[in-house]
């Protein structure tokens, strides 16, 4: 089938719900982000989600700085695969938790073998960390249309001391960057960076931190146009194999596999897809939001009735896509001694 895009809920039913005219392309985008938003995050939603919000995406992971940092749409892995092997996947607290294992990595006493997991780490703001600091930030454009918008960098300086400047008659927390060709640069030196911030633009923008001494650059972040604020789920692989899955012209990096879950990027025009797929949840949802508004005890029950008709339909159409009987289930309680391999039973 094909993506629903914010054009297809303008010619349905969807704004007459709340009242909006089909012209209103912006009135119509952020109820369509609010109905979006309000249905994946429902608790009804569970571990798999509704058809549409999942994906399999290959990544580049490089042996010696193990970690991935997820681009904008995606908002976790759900499921990984790594040389044909699946492997766990750690939230934040398993690192913490009381007679567990610690912070990894870490090698057991006894030996450097370790069973491969993957481990969630921070919320970042850049692809690439900070490297070999104080570096000069240079911000690079790609549409001479954006000259003059701002991008905001935020770390601590030289120093260490947080950085701080005065825009207009506030005092901002990090440096404004008017961007300007070829490029424009932070008067600051920065030792980290922990957020960047920037104006819409018509497209691309590039950040690279640029050696003082040598001038090398090393690309930290490119911000798509519709991107305000950077940040970008981490992960940790701990450890990655050592002699499969190279990449032919990079041998240091391999090839992960991942069911990744998307992250709902907010639509803005009519070509803007969205992640949900169910046209009629959507206009069940718009209709529970707008009776969950009005100070009525009536109102309120049959908000919560248009909600579960959204919720319905949306179950309803992961059984029209995946079916119901045919659920992914793999036992398998002697690992890979299958009884076939010791000649038992009927198997040989």
């Amino acid at each position: 089938m094909p993506p629903l895009r914010l054009f297809d809920l303008k010619l349905s039913d969807f704004p007459q719900v709340y009242g909006l005219c089909q012209a209103d392309t912006q009135g119509i985008a952020r109820l369509a982000n609010s109905v979006q938003r309000r249905l994946l995050y429902a608790k009804e939603a569970g571990e798999e989600s509704w058809w549409g919000t999942w994906t399999e995406m290959a990544f580049f992971v490089s042996r010696t700085q193990p970690y991935l940092t997820l681009p904008r749409e995606v908002a976790r892995l759900e499921l990984v695969d790594v040389c044909n092997v699946p492997r766990r996947v750690n939230n934040q607290f398993k690192e913490f938790i009381q007679f567990g294992n610690g912070r990894m990595p870490r090698l057991k006493p006894w030996c450097d073998w370790r069973v491969p997991q993957i481990y969630s780490r921070n919320v970042v703001p850049t692809f690439v960390d900070l490297s070999n600091p104080p570096q000069m930030i240079r911000v690079y454009l790609t549409d001479p249309a954006d000259s003059g918008k701002r991008v905001l960098i935020q770390g601590t300086d030289n120093n260490g001391n947080t950085v701080y400047s005065q825009a207009g008659l506030n005092k901002v927390t990090g440096e404004y960057v008017n961007l300007s060709l070829p490029f424009a640069s932070a008067v600051s030196r920065f030792n980290t960076i922990t957020g960047i911030q920037k104006d819409i633009t018509q497209g691309p923008v590039q950040i690279f931190q640029t050696d003082p001494n040598t001038g090398a650059q090393v690309l930290l972040l490119t911000m798509e146009p519709s991107e305000m604020v950077s940040g970008y789920r981490r992960y940790f692989f701990d450890p990655l194999p050592r002699n499969c899955c190279p990449t032919p012209t990079t041998p240091d990096q391999i090839t992960i596999n991942a069911i990744v879950k998307l992250e709902p990027i907010p639509v803005q025009v009519d070509q803007d897809y969205l992640v949900l797929q169910n046209l009629e949840a959507f206009i069940e949802e718009a209709q529970s939001k707008r009776l969950s508004m009005v100070d009525n005890k009536n109102s309120k029950a049959m908000a919560i009735a248009a909600h579960v008709n959204a919720i319905r339909l949306l179950n309803g159409e992961l059984a029209h896509y995946l079916g119901i009987d045919e659920p992914s289930v793999v036992f398998a309680p002697f690992g890979s001694a299958r009884l076939r391999r010791q000649r038992i039973g009927s198997l040989i």
